[in-house]
């Protein structure tokens, strides 16, 4: 095999290592809805552009460039930068506590395919003239470190035909959905809890009728209209529908889709705000929900939540309040946590009823999911004794405080997007537990502007619990470190840490008599 033919190998290899990064951070970020993508490369440059990848290349183009004699000792040297590169990237997957994995779905297999035409083409050339063969690998090598932006000009490319696809599948499932003549709608939005909230909806709802409900994560237009054609059934009752909300008018136009009978607000707190530029775009566009109900709808809100309290509904359906602080019509009194799980009082006004509740959840904020989910199947007219034993197959959803034991170390993983409300609920859990009490942290970091001030909290709220700390990124988590610091933790018990790897092999080293608690608490994408 020649050299120039082990070069294309090598670049397919790291091609293919690269592109799964390169192309799941393009899924991640909506495939650059609102220039989310490209906000992330200009937020990441130490990635994106700093690469060994870029050394490579000039050494493909010296290679290319200069004497005969100086091209196999450079396109070896391209070699050993790919194989750095290689290894960064690795490393980089590493650090991240809960990465998400690249989807392929249909859409990105049409993005791959769109990429590998242009991968085509220097092999094309090679292999028509083998003396093209270095202009070949320099091009490859052009392709291959300007990846980041590649995927854009497949993007554009790809416009066309994922407006005509896009088409064709609301459509289809919109006359899907509107065959099913029994089927009632349940939206969730808000802030955050949106997916808790679903999946305990379902439970409940499942012990009175057949459910279907979006999955995962699935919570965007495109996500609603897969799971209609792909998963919803023509004998289902209820149909619960998490609802994303990124910009005003993203949940209108799942509502008018979906057409929802009853909605479900979880919270509205400052997550995202930069999407929305003021909190009361931010609030209009969570009641976007409400707004959709007709008139015989139902509509499920937390009166614990000023926000919520204080917005001006111009719908006329009913309004349901849910509370744990105050007078509502479904509320939650006497709240126990231990480390099994969660119990408290329900307590109902028309009609009056009251019973206890036992659920494994952990946490406040899951007290809230509860209580709304509840208070739903009240209005449906599901029986107290259907309500109760859908409660108790209730188990924590994946990274949403889940605890896992290993041995004498137990960790506490809610490391599914750290909020300020999940995370001081998070440190609330973990205060209840014997032995031990340790916090793994990578800060919060989609709060725009709004990163330093929450993490400086988060910091001082984490000191009044903590036994030892363990910071994962110097740079991400500076406002946690001066908060800690502010409120007097003691600095030899925090330690600072590049990846979760050696979070992990700290934790074997720190010596106690005690058992481990280790709270697990970060965004999904470390950021170092």
């Amino acid at each position: 095999m020649s050299i120039i033919a082990l070069s294309f190998l090598v670049l397919l290899l790291f091609d293919i290592i690269k592109g799964e990064l390169v192309l799941g951070k393009l899924q991640q970020n909506l495939y650059n809805e609102d220039s989310k993508y490209v906000n992330w490369i200009f937020e990441n440059k130490k990635i994106t552009f700093f690469s060994l990848d870029f050394l490579a290349l000039i050494s493909l183009i010296l290679a290319n460039f200069l004497t005969k004699s100086m091209e196999i000792p450079m396109i070896l040297l391209s070699f050993a930068f790919y194989f750095l590169e290689e290894c960064r990237i690795l490393s980089l997957k590493q650090m991240e506590i809960s990465s998400k994995k690249l989807i392929l779905s249909k859409r990105m297999r049409r993005f791959i395919l769109t990429l590998s035409i242009f991968y085509i083409i220097p092999l094309i050339l090679y292999l028509t003239n083998y003396e093209n063969g270095t202009l070949a690998l320099m091009i490859e090598g052009i392709f291959t470190y300007f990846l980041y932006f590649l995927v854009l000009i497949c993007k554009v490319l790809n416009t066309p035909i994922e407006k005509i696809i896009d088409h064709y599948n609301y459509e289809k499932a919109k006359e899907k959905i509107g065959h099913i003549k029994q089927l009632e709608v349940i939206g969730i939005t808000g802030s955050y809890g949106k997916s808790s909230t679903k999946k305990i909806v379902d439970t409940v709802l499942s012990e009175q009728s057949l459910c279907q409900m979006t999955p995962k994560n699935l919570n965007t237009i495109h996500g609603l209209v897969t799971t209609i054609n792909n998963y919803l059934d023509q004998n289902e009752k209820y149909f619960i529908v998490e609802m994303g909300s990124y910009k005003s008018g993203e949940v209108n136009t799942i509502c008018n889709l979906a057409k929802p009978k009853y909605a479900i607000l979880t919270n509205i707190e400052t997550i995202n705000l930069e999407s929305f530029e003021t909190m009361e775009n931010a609030i209009n566009a969570k009641f976007e929900l409400v707004e959709s109900l007709e008139e015989n709808g139902i509509a499920i809100l937390n009166k614990d939540d000023y926000r919520q309290v204080e917005h001006v509904i111009e719908n006329p359906c009913k309004k349901v309040w849910v509370s744990i602080n105050q007078e509502a019509d479904y509320m939650a009194t006497d709240i126990k946590y231990s480390k099994e799980g969660t119990s408290f009082i329900f307590h109902a006004k028309n009609p009056k009823v009251s019973y206890k509740v036992e659920t494994r959840l952990l946490g406040k904020h899951n007290v809230y999911h509860i209580l709304s989910a509840m208070a739903l199947a009240k209005e449906i007219g599901i029986s107290d004794e259907k309500i109760k034993n859908s409660l108790l197959k209730l188990r924590p959803l994946e990274n949403h405080l889940e605890i896992q034991n290993y041995g004498y170390m137990h960790q506490i993983n809610n490391t599914h997007k750290s909020n300020p409300q999940g995370a001081s609920n998070a440190l609330e859990v973990l205060g209840l537990m014997p032995g031990t009490k340790i916090v793994v942290t990578t800060g919060m970091q989609t709060l725009g502007e709004k990163n330093n001030e929450f993490n400086n909290i988060f910091g001082s709220q984490v000191a009044k619990v903590a036994d030892y700390v363990i910071l994962i990124g110097e740079k991400s988590t500076k406002s946690v470190f001066k908060g800690l610091m502010e409120s007097g933790f003691n600095q030899k018990k925090v330690y600072i840490v590049n990846r979760v790897s050696d979070a992990y092999t700290l934790l074997q080293e720190i010596n106690t008599k005690k058992e481990i608690y280790a709270l697990f608490e970060s965004d999904e994408d470390l950021k170092d």
